[in-house]
């Protein structure tokens, strides 16, 4: 951090080198260092020009993660052992705080699977279509589902369909001798391919063996993939290309992106020649999977109509048909099944922007968006969970842009949003050196410098906001003096902007939203140069620190005793309550400079505070949950969201370990993360539920705690070291990040 803006290398540039404004197509790097000689020399000499530009890589990016590292360490090495361990104890807790982040930016209402909707299906009699015969009673049943699961249920049907023309068909069940509940286990394992937890391990043996006789020895999604629905099938999907078709009793639906019609009348059978293309498929699986398509199933079955469901393929392409159905039998997303040589809709926003821009399409992209569209209105939410996983798993520098902004879109997937931003914050230092930053939007970047997890400097960040509104700045520039002599360019040119030219002020404007989440309390070494470059430019207030005159400092801490006092006791005044952002390199080196003070062996380890303390502390909170929108929200889930709340509090080991440093910022910000993961799972609105906490825990940790100093005004941060490993708490280890192993 900051060598390329270190007053040597300033003074081997040239004033057009540092005024010059490159396009955004190459302005990658805007300083260019100078190589050793030697490093050149060997380079040339047995490297080679094949491999030199591999090595001029590695050695562009080596020196910028080595300025940060030897900056930090410049700023701690004159810290003491109390000041380190506190600051130590703050990144532990953030640590905490960060893995329940992750747990509710994750975090999405349960699906229901294949088994449990057929066994749903089954309970319900959904849509059913047959009847089994036990012992002389009748019970309904689905055909399809039998037909494909059991041979013996095949073979009774088609000896039986010849000499039977009843619309529900009776099957005789396979032995009458059995109880009732192995009649039910039977039909519970055709339906789910579990056993019911209730049979004993005898009783599952014998069950085994009538499963054998029946010939249902498959798992359900093979027997599914296995059976021919496309002929067997007793619902046809009709698409058509016309779009014309207007009728009163027609059922129209639209959506909110990609408009979605679906037909459904009988009044379309006779006309041919609108059907391009039909597919079979099984009315039993999709109504249970679907409850918009079980209502009209069910519908057209009461009124005698034969299963004909005509869309309209210039809103649905069929090329999605067979995914569609594919996911709906099996739970799996295979875009290998996309029909090819189909016309593909245009809707994607990725595949627009693509087009536009002259880069390849993102097809894996475009087609999840697609049928995520579909499966939402279908009501198929497990196919639109394995969409947005299909997204997620796409992400890159180059799909994040687009991907958030149709996230953030009416209609789009707030999951998918919540992904991007976190992938935006882990990668932040790659974008900031890359051209991607300037194709940004304004508001993911506002989202994510709120964070506390941005993983780059604050000297980095301040240079790249810079950066970026430049670049706006001159594209508004070119929006405003068009060329009015030729019209296919610009009078303004980016090659031809200097730094000289453009508005300081009307750049502090563009920027108003950005810099104030600049932490610039912690930018290191506090006299970078490109600190004080924005405030010469007048981007920054020139009197940070006006809004803290007057202020009281505790123990005697003044900026001109203890000018780092911020880094690690947030009683000081200062205008970033929540104090520096976690880095990992940061929290690395806090550790190595401490376990160098304190020169322990390798089972060195931090104990905040003692297990009983920290369980009285966790126990005197008392969280009151507040229905917001009582309109919306039922006191019945008002209730369910109270007691999913205490159970995680009660249960969460990194709750306490969140709670461990006394940090008022943390334990805030862990209750709210435990409140969104609740209500998201719950799949309520995040707006119409708060959480209000009291606690009486100043009193228990004052008597617990030895005086040391506090990282919090009224909550105590301690820091004990014992010899003892009874009175030690371990850091739970999670499987959700790395991260968590910094400290082990």
């Amino acid at each position: 951090m900051g060598i390329a803006n270190s007053s040597f290398i300033k003074e081997t540039r040239t004033n057009c080198d540092l005024d010059w404004i490159a396009p955004s197509t190459s302005r990658k790097n805007l300083t260019k260092q100078r190589k050793p000689f030697f490093i050149n020399s060997f380079v040339s000499k047995y490297l080679g020009n094949k491999l030199q530009s591999r090595f001029q890589s590695f050695a562009k990016h080596r020196p910028l993660s080595r300025d940060n590292q030897h900056a930090f360490r410049e700023l701690i090495k004159s810290w003491t052992y109390s000041e380190l361990s506190s600051f130590c104890s703050e990144i532990e807790s953030g640590l905490a705080v960060r893995e329940l982040t992750i747990l509710a930016e994750t975090a999405r209402p349960s699906t229901s699977s294949l088994s449990n909707d057929l066994l749903y299906a089954l309970k319900n009699s959904t849509a059913a279509d047959c009847y089994i015969v036990f012992k002389g009673v009748r019970y309904k049943s689905h055909l399809l589902i039998l037909l494909s699961r059991c041979r013996y249920f095949y073979n009774y049907w088609k000896l039986s369909s010849e000499t039977s023309n009843s619309d529900m068909p009776e099957l005789q069940f396979i032995d009458d001798n059995l109880s009732y509940e192995f009649f039910q286990a039977s039909l519970h394992f055709i339906y789910s391919s579990t056993l019911p937890e209730s049979l004993s391990p005898f009783d599952c043996q014998q069950l085994e063996g009538l499963l054998i006789k029946l010939g249902c020895i498959f798992p359900l999604q093979q027997d599914f993939l296995n059976f021919n629905f496309e002929s067997k099938g007793d619902c046809t999907l009709i698409f058509t290309a016309s779009t014309n078709i207007v009728s009163s009793s027609t059922y129209l639906i639209f959506h909110l992106r990609s408009l979605f019609i679906i037909f459904a009348d009988e009044r379309f059978s006779h006309r041919s020649e609108l059907r391009d293309y039909c597919v079979k498929c099984s009315s039993t699986i999709i109504a249970a999977r679907s409850e918009f398509l079980r209502s009209l199933i069910e519908r057209r079955q009461r009124c005698g109509k034969p299963l004909e469901i005509v869309i309209d393929e210039h809103l649905f392409p069929r090329i999605y048909a067979v995914v569609v159905l594919h996911a709906i039998y099996t739970d799996h997303l295979d875009l290998t099944k996309v029909l090819d040589g189909c016309q593909v809709s245009a809707s994607s926003l990725n595949e627009v922007q693509a087009i536009a821009a002259g880069r390849t399409q993102q097809t894996p992209l475009r087609h999840a968006i697609d049928i995520y569209h579909i499966a939402r209105f279908l009501n198929l939410h497990r196919l639109a969970q394995s969409c947005e996983n299909l997204m997620v798993s796409e992400l890159s520098l180059d799909t994040v842009g687009s991907l958030w902004t149709w996230a953030s879109e009416a209609g789009g997937s707030a999951y998918v949003r919540r992904q991007c931003i976190t992938f935006v914050l882990t990668e932040f230092s790659r974008i900031c050196a890359s051209h991607l930053l300037l194709e940004l939007e304004e508001d993911l970047l506002y989202e994510c410098l709120l964070s506390d997890y941005v993983q780059s400097s604050e000297v980095e960040i301040l240079e790249s906001l810079i950066r970026w509104g430049e670049h706006e700045l001159v594209r508004r520039m070119e929006e405003r003096e068009p060329n009015l002599v030729a019209n296919t360019t610009h009078s303004i040119s980016r090659k031809g902007v200097r730094r000289s030219d453009l508005n300081d002020t009307e750049l502090k404007n563009i920027l108003s939203r950005l810099l104030p989440l600049v932490r610039i309390d912690y930018i290191i070494p506090p006299f970078h140069q490109s600190l004080t470059s924005a405030y010469k430019r007048g981007l920054l207030d020139r009197s940070p620190n006006a809004d803290l005159l007057g202020q009281q400092y505790p123990d005697s801490r003044s900026p001109d005793v203890s000018p780092d006092a911020h880094w690690f006791d947030h009683s000081v005044p200062h205008r970033h309550p929540s104090g520096p952002r976690l880095l990992f390199l940061y929290a690395v080196e806090a550790r190595n400079r401490l376990r160098r003070l304190c020169g322990t062996s390798n089972d060195l380890c931090i104990n905040h505070r003692q297990i009983k303390t920290m369980a009285q502390t966790h126990e005197t909170i008392h969280p009151y949950i507040i229905n917001v929108m009582p309109d919306l929200i039922t006191e019945e889930q008002r209730e369910n969201i109270e007691k999913a709340f205490i159970h995680s509090m009660q249960q969460s080991e990194l709750i306490k370990k969140a709670f461990c440093c006394g940090c008022e910022h943390h334990r805030n910000l862990a209750i709210e993360q435990i409140r969104l993961r609740v209500v998201r799972e719950l799949d309520v609105d995040e707006n119409g539920i708060e959480v209000i906490c009291s606690t009486s825990s100043e009193k228990i940790l004052n008597t617990k705690c030895p005086p040391c100093y506090r990282s919090q005004p009224i909550l105590s941060a301690v820091n004990l070291w014992s010899s003892s490993t009874t009175s030690i708490y371990s850091r739970p280890i999670s499987l959700l990040s790395e991260y968590g192993k910094l400290f082990l």
